[in-house]
């Protein structure tokens, strides 16, 4: 789950610079989250597969929300 914040906040270019981060890096945060959910669904941990999944999917959004609303459109 750390990955995938991790991941996710590397997104945003922090520096102002207006580079572009590769297309790859877009797939990251749900790649973590999934295999974080195969970990948590191999010690048979329902809640941990339910809230590695969720995070891994949602981190997106809730970046891009969260982006917008603090630079503006």
């Amino acid at each position: 789950m750390g990955l995938v914040l991790v991941s996710a906040l590397a997104l945003p270019d922090w520096s102002g610079g207006s580079v572009a981060r590769p297309m790859w890096m877009m797939c990251l945060p749900m790649i973590f989250g999934i295999a974080g959910a195969v970990m948590a669904w191999r010690k048979n941990s329902l809640a941990g597969v339910l809230i590695s999944a969720v995070l891994g999917f949602a981190a997106l959004p809730v970046l891009y929300v969260v982006t917008v609303l603090l630079e503006g459109a």
